[in-house]
Protein backbone atom coordinates (compact mmCIF):
# COMPACT_ATOMS: atom_id res chain seq x y z
CA UNK A 1 0.00 0.00 0.00
CA UNK A 2 1.42 3.12 -1.17
CA UNK A 3 1.61 5.99 2.05
CA UNK A 4 0.12 9.47 1.30
CA UNK A 5 2.94 12.23 1.30
CA UNK A 6 3.62 13.76 4.61
CA UNK A 7 1.84 17.61 3.91
CA UNK A 8 4.17 20.10 3.82
CA UNK A 9 3.33 23.80 5.48
CA UNK A 10 4.86 26.89 4.08
CA UNK A 11 4.53 29.10 7.11
CA UNK A 12 7.40 32.49 5.94
CA UNK A 13 8.09 33.97 2.85
CA UNK A 14 10.58 36.44 1.56
CA UNK A 15 11.61 38.30 -0.95
CA UNK A 16 12.37 41.17 -3.32
CA UNK A 17 11.20 41.90 -7.43
CA UNK A 18 11.23 43.69 -9.86
CA UNK A 19 8.89 47.07 -9.18
CA UNK A 20 8.26 45.74 -5.82
CA UNK A 21 10.45 45.38 -2.64
CA UNK A 22 7.95 42.66 -1.03
CA UNK A 23 5.60 39.48 -1.97
CA UNK A 24 3.03 41.63 -1.27
CA UNK A 25 3.77 44.06 -3.96
CA UNK A 26 4.61 41.82 -6.02
CA UNK A 27 1.07 39.76 -5.79
CA UNK A 28 0.09 43.14 -6.36
CA UNK A 29 1.47 43.80 -9.26
CA UNK A 30 0.34 40.59 -11.11
CA UNK A 31 -3.43 40.69 -9.74
CA UNK A 32 -3.36 44.23 -11.20
CA UNK A 33 -1.38 42.88 -14.71
CA UNK A 34 1.19 45.39 -14.17
CA UNK A 35 4.33 44.78 -16.59
CA UNK A 36 7.73 45.89 -14.65
CA UNK A 37 9.98 45.91 -17.98
CA UNK A 38 11.38 49.07 -19.04
CA UNK A 39 14.25 50.37 -21.11
CA UNK A 40 18.05 49.39 -19.36
CA UNK A 41 19.31 52.61 -17.39
CA UNK A 42 21.97 54.53 -18.44
CA UNK A 43 25.71 52.92 -16.90
CA UNK A 44 23.57 49.86 -15.55
CA UNK A 45 25.19 47.38 -18.57
CA UNK A 46 29.21 47.73 -19.09
CA UNK A 47 28.38 48.67 -22.52
CA UNK A 48 25.86 51.10 -24.65
CA UNK A 49 22.36 49.14 -25.44
CA UNK A 50 22.32 50.70 -28.48
CA UNK A 51 25.60 49.49 -29.75
CA UNK A 52 24.37 45.65 -28.81
CA UNK A 53 21.26 45.65 -30.14
CA UNK A 54 20.02 43.65 -32.96
CA UNK A 55 16.42 43.23 -33.40
CA UNK A 56 16.99 39.28 -35.38
CA UNK A 57 16.88 36.74 -32.35
CA UNK A 58 20.17 35.15 -32.52
CA UNK A 59 22.32 37.30 -34.27
CA UNK A 60 26.03 36.80 -32.26
CA UNK A 61 26.85 38.99 -29.99
CA UNK A 62 23.90 40.81 -29.63
CA UNK A 63 21.12 41.32 -27.93
CA UNK A 64 17.15 41.51 -29.80
CA UNK A 65 15.74 43.59 -26.71
CA UNK A 66 16.82 46.73 -24.92
CA UNK A 67 14.07 45.99 -22.26
CA UNK A 68 14.76 44.03 -18.85
CA UNK A 69 13.43 43.55 -15.34
CA UNK A 70 15.69 45.35 -13.04
CA UNK A 71 15.48 46.35 -9.07
CA UNK A 72 15.86 49.67 -8.32
CA UNK A 73 17.00 51.00 -4.87
CA UNK A 74 17.61 47.97 -3.08
CA UNK A 75 20.25 48.83 -0.42
CA UNK A 76 21.88 45.62 1.55
CA UNK A 77 21.91 46.32 5.09
CA UNK A 78 24.19 43.82 7.27
CA UNK A 79 23.01 44.68 10.81
CA UNK A 80 22.03 41.46 13.01
CA UNK A 81 23.92 38.73 10.35
CA UNK A 82 26.31 36.65 11.86
CA UNK A 83 28.88 38.01 8.92
CA UNK A 84 31.47 40.67 9.65
CA UNK A 85 29.40 43.61 8.04
CA UNK A 86 32.03 44.74 5.78
CA UNK A 87 32.81 41.63 4.26
CA UNK A 88 29.24 40.76 4.01
CA UNK A 89 28.64 44.27 2.46
CA UNK A 90 31.58 43.10 -0.26
CA UNK A 91 29.59 40.64 -1.69
CA UNK A 92 27.87 40.16 -4.76
CA UNK A 93 24.15 41.35 -4.78
CA UNK A 94 23.23 37.84 -5.33
CA UNK A 95 24.41 37.38 -1.90
CA UNK A 96 22.54 40.43 -0.29
CA UNK A 97 19.56 39.70 -2.40
CA UNK A 98 19.35 35.93 -0.89
CA UNK A 99 20.65 37.40 2.50
CA UNK A 100 17.46 39.79 1.87
CA UNK A 101 14.90 36.93 1.35
CA UNK A 102 16.13 34.74 4.06
CA UNK A 103 15.80 37.32 6.74
CA UNK A 104 12.22 38.17 5.22
CA UNK A 105 10.69 34.16 5.15
CA UNK A 106 12.46 33.43 8.60
CA UNK A 107 10.91 36.45 10.20
CA UNK A 108 7.51 35.90 8.95
CA UNK A 109 7.78 32.18 10.31
CA UNK A 110 8.42 33.43 13.68
CA UNK A 111 10.63 30.15 14.26
CA UNK A 112 11.56 31.66 17.83
CA UNK A 113 11.02 28.12 19.43
CA UNK A 114 12.81 25.88 16.81
CA UNK A 115 16.15 24.00 16.63
CA UNK A 116 18.33 25.96 14.33
CA UNK A 117 20.73 23.61 14.61
CA UNK A 118 18.42 21.14 12.68
CA UNK A 119 17.12 24.08 9.95
CA UNK A 120 19.07 24.03 6.66
CA UNK A 121 18.61 25.97 3.19
CA UNK A 122 17.84 24.62 -0.12
CA UNK A 123 18.61 27.53 -2.77
CA UNK A 124 18.04 27.65 -5.83
CA UNK A 125 20.51 30.01 -8.08
CA UNK A 126 20.37 30.55 -11.24
CA UNK A 127 23.90 30.81 -12.67
CA UNK A 128 24.54 33.54 -14.77
CA UNK A 129 27.77 36.44 -14.94
CA UNK A 130 27.37 38.88 -12.09
CA UNK A 131 28.12 42.29 -11.20
CA UNK A 132 31.06 41.05 -9.06
CA UNK A 133 32.00 37.58 -9.94
CA UNK A 134 32.42 39.82 -13.72
CA UNK A 135 34.67 42.20 -11.63
CA UNK A 136 36.58 39.61 -9.96
CA UNK A 137 37.44 38.24 -13.67
CA UNK A 138 38.43 41.35 -14.68
CA UNK A 139 40.89 41.77 -12.35
CA UNK A 140 42.56 38.57 -12.26
CA UNK A 141 42.34 37.66 -16.05
CA UNK A 142 42.92 40.77 -17.40
CA UNK A 143 45.58 41.64 -16.58
CA UNK A 144 47.46 38.51 -17.70
CA UNK A 145 45.66 38.52 -21.05
CA UNK A 146 47.47 42.39 -21.59
CA UNK A 147 51.17 40.56 -20.42
CA UNK A 148 50.75 37.65 -22.19
CA UNK A 149 48.54 38.48 -25.31
CA UNK A 150 49.04 41.89 -25.48
CA UNK A 151 52.82 42.40 -24.64
CA UNK A 152 51.80 45.51 -22.11
CA UNK A 153 53.04 46.36 -19.06
CA UNK A 154 51.47 44.78 -15.75
CA UNK A 155 49.12 46.57 -14.04
CA UNK A 156 47.46 46.82 -10.55
CA UNK A 157 43.98 46.57 -10.44
CA UNK A 158 41.86 49.45 -9.19
CA UNK A 159 40.34 47.81 -6.30
CA UNK A 160 40.53 44.64 -4.87
CA UNK A 161 37.31 42.63 -5.16
CA UNK A 162 36.23 40.49 -2.64
CA UNK A 163 37.32 36.88 -4.12
CA UNK A 164 34.39 34.66 -1.94
CA UNK A 165 32.35 36.60 -5.44
CA UNK A 166 34.37 34.10 -7.71
CA UNK A 167 32.00 31.26 -5.52
CA UNK A 168 28.56 33.47 -6.39
CA UNK A 169 27.27 29.90 -8.16
CA UNK A 170 27.34 27.65 -5.06
CA UNK A 171 28.35 29.61 -2.12
CA UNK A 172 25.06 32.19 -1.36
CA UNK A 173 22.89 28.87 0.25
CA UNK A 174 26.20 28.30 2.83
CA UNK A 175 26.09 32.00 3.48
CA UNK A 176 22.96 31.99 4.21
CA UNK A 177 23.49 29.20 6.61
CA UNK A 178 26.12 31.27 8.51
CA UNK A 179 24.37 34.31 8.87
CA UNK A 180 21.33 33.20 10.38
CA UNK A 181 23.09 30.38 12.49
CA UNK A 182 21.41 27.82 11.22
CA UNK A 183 22.98 23.90 11.49
CA UNK A 184 21.32 21.70 8.92
CA UNK A 185 23.14 22.08 5.98
CA UNK A 186 22.82 24.11 2.93
CA UNK A 187 23.09 23.58 -0.80
CA UNK A 188 22.37 25.89 -4.06
CA UNK A 189 21.65 23.97 -7.33
CA UNK A 190 21.37 25.47 -10.81
CA UNK A 191 18.21 23.80 -12.76
CA UNK A 192 17.75 27.40 -15.00
CA UNK A 193 14.67 28.69 -14.88
CA UNK A 194 13.55 25.41 -12.96
CA UNK A 195 15.74 26.10 -9.96
CA UNK A 196 12.89 27.43 -7.52
CA UNK A 197 10.88 24.56 -8.33
CA UNK A 198 13.46 22.10 -7.57
CA UNK A 199 14.78 24.14 -4.78
CA UNK A 200 11.03 23.40 -3.46
CA UNK A 201 11.30 19.72 -4.35
CA UNK A 202 14.55 18.84 -2.59
CA UNK A 203 13.72 21.69 0.37
CA UNK A 204 10.33 19.23 1.13
CA UNK A 205 12.38 15.95 0.64
CA UNK A 206 15.01 17.05 3.40
CA UNK A 207 11.49 18.19 5.44
CA UNK A 208 10.37 14.32 4.95
CA UNK A 209 13.33 12.58 5.56
CA UNK A 210 13.51 14.47 8.87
Amino acid sequence: MTRKPEAIAIVGAGGIFPDAPDADAFWANLAAGRCSSREVPAGRWAVDPGSVFDPAKGAADAVYSKKACFIDGFRFDPAGLALDPEWASSLDPAFHLALHAGRAALAGAKLTSSDRARTGVVLGQLVLPTDASAAWSRETLLPAFERDALGLAPRQPSSRVNPANRFVAGLPGGVLTKAFGLGGGSWTLDAACASSLYALKFAMEELRAG
